[in-house]
């Protein structure tokens, strides 16, 4: 029995920390989800508006950092990588295209909940963008975090968690 919460990983795990962040992204699509069903029945009541801020919160600043530690630093490093496999290259780029329809997706979205964070009615297209990031984390949690931790080193993974700690300036 666990009675405390695991606690969440360093930027000694890089690819810990970045797991984490799916791991609350996917919070905040479940989040999205049950709040078009609450619109429905309550409206864009406080408790509305607090999830709504809350979602706006994380998207805004920290799915934009995330989005920098994978195209600036991980990708880069398995694409440098002599045993990273010539096939996943195609997929790295398209991981990245999807990232620009995310934040295409996350604009319209995001009017919406602020919108909503205000007490006002909104429409909340949530369905592309949840389903296009469950889609994509997929891909990245299967494939491309597994040769990661094959192919990137100590040193390679010490560098990534240091760029990261870097970006968020802690």
């Amino acid at each position: 029995m666990q009675l405390m919460p695991k606690p969440a990983p360093g930027f000694d795990d890089p690819l810990g920390l970045l797991r984490a962040c799916h791991e609350r992204i996917l919070g905040h699509c479940d989040t999205l989800e049950r709040l078009v069903s609450h619109l429905r029945r309550h409206g864009a009541d406080q408790d509305a508006q607090l999830a709504a801020a809350r979602i706006l919160r994380y998207f805004q600043v920290g799915a934009p950092l995330h989005h920098e530690d994978e195209e600036r630093d991980l990708f880069p490093a398995l694409r440098a990588h002599s045993g990273f496999p010539a096939f996943q290259r195609a997929v790295l780029e398209n991981l990245v295209v999807q990232h620009r329809e995310l934040d295409t997706l996350w604009v319209q979205l995001e009017a919406a909940l602020q919108a909503i964070s205000r007490g006002a009615p909104a429409d909340l297209p949530v369905q592309p963008f949840v389903a296009l990031t469950r889609a994509h984390i997929a891909v990245e949690e299967q494939e491309i975090f597994p040769l990661a931790e094959r192919y990137l080193d100590a040193a390679a993974l010490g560098v990534l968690g240091r760029v990261m700690q870097a970006r968020r300036q802690i």
